[in-house]
């Protein structure tokens, strides 16, 4: 009896009208510093506290540390919470990294480990982006493209 009323609850709760993927995520885990806001073809995240790559959607939250990896013809914008965003993409591989803020200012942080990226600021004046790579880093308050 008590096995068939879990079924109804894990039916009532996968049924939520309007909730948003991330909504069903743990509700311990770290917040959200980014989102993506656009995943066109194969797209696959990975979670730092994850070991299996998932399908992406469009409004997932991502965390410090998440992996996001485009396979050939796929892409995806990711919208920061300070207001930047970065657009990924086909065959990469791009890391959400650890972001150190202070009062007063909003910083972007990406990790690049393979593929392109094209980042934009919305307010170059209080915002800036750093962009980590396997041989370089570099902190801009303006736009920036890497491959």
């Amino acid at each position: 009896m008590r096995l068939g009323w879990l079924g109804v609850v894990l039916v009532a709760l996968g049924c939520t009208e309007g909730a948003p993927p991330s909504s069903l995520e743990d509700p311990g885990a770290a917040q959200a510093t980014a989102k993506l806001t656009h995943v066109s073809g194969k797209v696959l995240v990975k979670r730092s506290n994850g070991d299996d790559w998932i399908d992406a959607v469009e409004a997932m939250d991502l965390r410090e540390n998440d992996k996001v990896r485009t396979q050939a013809g796929g892409s995806a914008t990711i919208e920061y919470a300070g207001g930047g965003t970065a657009q990924l993409g086909e065959d990469g591989l791009f890391a959400i990294a650890e972001t150190r803020t202070r009062p007063g200012s909003e910083r972007t942080d990406l990790t690049v480990i393979r593929g392109h990226v094209e980042a934009e600021l919305k307010d170059a004046r209080h915002q800036t982006i750093t962009v980590t790579t396997p041989s370089a880093t570099v902190r801009a308050g303006r736009d920036l493209v890497f491959q």
